[in-house]
């Protein structure tokens, strides 16, 4: 199967500074004092309070002085969000060698790839399904977003009313109301088809978005198993897919309780109140299961809405160009997967949902988990995603990205002085060496984040996961619905606020979700424990 991740050389931490190395220790070690605080309520919301002010405290407070719209603040660039907003300045580095000169960072190395000790398949897609959700890309100007910067599950519901209009039921007859257009199949619940058996689009549907680089060469009968979904990348593989179904049925099922406990309701009260209880669902499980994957702490982070309420960086959401290109996990995703027990390449995998529709969504979460994702660094990407890598690079240069070392010092890093003190891999010292002319003052953001080592436990390197987690908290927590006048039982109903409560996994999900519940199957994002030991 390949190697686990091992660190050939002792990285030089040097320049990791002080406080971090102190803050990373405290909260690595000491296992059992972090188990009796994660079983207190009380203390452990004291503790995730100060711990999620500390993470957001490493980079400035919105609103960011700047966004892509120019090289200096304005109007448009405090208030204009069809741009990203950016933590730096631009800035050029000159000299720079051409883009493909990079390729072979992304070549797996001749023992094979690296496999991660820590992930499943099903965390490096929720990830990409997630940031599909609010961290689009225009293809026209990649300066530009076409999203609302807001975790809203825009990937199921769409971004404007014409496509949420497509995607509903409108059905006021009692047991029926708010649910959103699903079909039968097999005895499972899936969206309808946005293309017939002959490959042609329901003109029902016309409102939706176009399945993005959906190949024109597509044949019919894979065009013929593509869901209808307000989202432009929720059919980009079987496995997004999936997410994107569960959260369907989900929303369907919270339709049922919340009316049948509230039979006077309209079915547009009912829609509203469903939808806002997948929301902060949504919010729950990126907190509560997806961030504490990526965490190397022992501490339990809870997604408590409590600490923004007072705190200087309750503002608006703005998503920052560097955090739309930091979440390129790309070398996370294996070649191959295992599907119901079988090896399914990847490649194969993107828009085709005939596999789903006929073993079931169980198998299809179960199958996520029971394949392997691969370490994410240098010299370590599938060959299909490789081209991605390349154009991620591409676009950190079209928008003038400052280099890595900025990016540390921005984020409480101090400036590393050596290529040994990003990773201590050799061949990767190496490469970045001759890319950079044994400059480590040229090294770009893109490269730079993803040259670093991992530390032990955690499933992103340490760069990556100061942004994702300051980015992750300042966005999830101060979600309009998560507000302290919004955030009460009378918004999501009792029986949604019910539901809130029960739920912190995909898994809880599928419970509730899946003819059988989840009996037989394993959904999660962390590796077993008989695997988590390299």
């Amino acid at each position: 199967m390949g190697p686990t991740p091992e660190t050939i050389a002792q990285r030089d931490t040097s320049r990791d500074g002080l406080r971090n190395k102190i803050e990373s220790f405290v909260l690595t070690h000491g296992r059992p004092v972090w188990g009796f605080i994660n079983r207190q309520p009380w203390l452990s919301r004291i503790v995730n309070r100060v711990i999620v002010n500390d993470a957001v405290s490493k980079a400035p407070f919105r609103p960011l002085l700047l966004s892509t719209s120019a090289d200096y603040p304005s109007w448009s660039s405090l208030t204009e969000r069809t741009w990203f907003s950016r933590y730096l300045p631009p800035k050029e580095i000159p000299n720079l060698p051409p883009v493909a000169d990079f390729e072979h960072l992304y070549v797996t190395k001749p023992s094979g790839p690296r496999l991660s000790d820590r992930s499943t398949l099903l965390f490096p897609t929720f990830a990409q399904w997630f940031t599909d959700g609010f961290m689009m890309t225009s293809t026209s100007d990649t300066r530009r977003t076409t999203t609302s910067h807001q975790i809203d599950l825009g990937q199921l519901y769409g971004l404007n009313d014409d496509v949420q209009g497509a995607l509903r039921a409108l059905d006021n007859e009692r047991g029926k109301r708010g649910r959103l257009l699903s079909e039968i199949v097999n005895g499972e619940e899936w969206a309808p088809r946005l293309f017939d058996e002959h490959g042609v689009r329901n003109p029902k549907f016309n409102a939706l978005p176009a399945p993005m680089k959906m190949p024109d060469t597509l044949p019919a009968d894979r065009k013929a198993t593509l869901f209808a979904f307000g989202g432009e990348r929720a059919n980009s593989t079987l496995f997004t897919a999936a997410i994107n179904t569960l959260f369907l049925r989900e929303h369907n099922r919270l339709c049922g309780v919340i009316e049948s406990a509230n039979p006077a309701w309209d079915d547009e009260r009912v829609f509203q109140t469903a939808r806002n209880v997948n929301v902060v669902q949504l919010i729950k499980i990126v907190v509560e299961e997806y961030i504490n994957h990526i965490s190397p702490y022992w501490f339990r982070l809870l997604s408590d809405p409590t600490p923004c309420y007072t705190a200087r960086w309750n503002r608006e959401n703005w998503i920052p160009v560097e955090f739309n290109l930091l979440y390129r996990w790309h070398s996370l995703v294996p070649e191959t997967a295992i599907w119901n027990g079988a090896p399914m390449p990847i490649g194969g995998a993107r828009f085709g949902n005939e596999p789903l529709l006929r073993d079931g969504l169980g198998i299809a979460l179960d199958s996520a988990t029971k394949s392997r994702a691969w370490c994410l660094g240098l010299f370590n990407t599938a060959e299909f995603l490789r081209p991605v890598e390349l154009a991620s690079l591409k676009q950190g240069r079209d928008n003038r990205l400052a280099s890595y070392n900025d990016y540390r010092e921005r984020m409480k890093y101090p400036r590393v002085t050596r290529f040994e003190q990003i990773s201590g891999d050799p061949e990767v010292v190496a490469a970045l060496k001759r890319l950079y002319a044994n400059d480590v003052e040229r090294v770009e953001f893109f490269v730079g984040l993803f040259a670093e080592d991992p530390p032990e436990r955690s499933a992103v390197p340490p760069l990556i996961g100061r942004m994702v987690a300051l980015d992750a908290f300042s966005h999830a927590l101060t979600n309009p619905l998560l507000s302290p006048h919004v955030f009460k039982e009378e918004t999501f109903s009792p029986a949604g606020w019910a539901s809130i409560a029960k739920t912190s996994s995909l898994r809880d999900l599928a419970d509730r979700n899946l003819p059988n519940g989840t009996a037989g199957l394993r959904i999660s994002m962390d590796l077993p424990t008989h695997l988590s030991v390299a």
